[in-house]
């Protein structure tokens, strides 16, 4: 099957690439059905495009790139709605939201994406209890500095790096 995209034209997919969304994504509810889109060059992004809407696709990334630590819970109710078995089955991924500025991209981690990619199922899951931002930056406080203001490494103190930054 061939679907319309306006960031890549038209791609060739076949029915076992398309992930159903049942409850959408948050704002985007009447959508539910995506493929997801990696790029030629490779690397930790991804595509997650409508084969309904054509100028809809997201960015997503695998968490873990943003945040080693990341972890939550995921529910007997939330395995079932994407008939995960085992935590293994499962996949996550975050969306990105691209600054004007790339230095100043976010994701959500609030928000993480589920899919069983066995399945060919997903849905979005809101992490509740606060410790997690819709718009935890990408590249985190480091980037934003510039180079001549880095401590050497062993050296420097925490208020010298608060002052290079203010």
């Amino acid at each position: 099957m061939k679907i319309q995209t306006t960031r890549f034209g038209e791609v060739e997919i076949s029915d076992n690439q398309i992930i159903s969304m049942p409850s959408g994504i948050l704002g985007f509810s009447a959508e539910h059905h995506f493929v997801i889109l990696e790029e030629e060059a490779g690397g930790p992004f991804e595509w997650f495009q409508s084969i309904e809407t054509p100028g809809l696709a997201f960015v997503m990334i695998d968490p873990n790139f943003v945040a080693s630590d990341y972890e939550f819970e995921v529910s007997d109710e939330q395995m079932k709605k994407i008939d995960a078995q085992v935590e293994e089955d499962i996949s996550v991924r975050v969306l990105i939201t691209i600054a004007r500025e790339f230095k100043d991209t976010t994701v959500n981690l609030q928000g993480p994406i589920l899919f069983n990619l066995k399945k060919r199922l997903g849905m979005q899951l809101v992490i509740p209890d606060g410790r997690y931002s819709t718009r935890q930056p990408l590249f985190g406080d480091r980037l934003s500095m510039p180079p001549e203001a880095e401590p050497a490494q062993g050296k420097g103190s925490e208020s010298t790096r608060q002052q290079a930054i203010a």
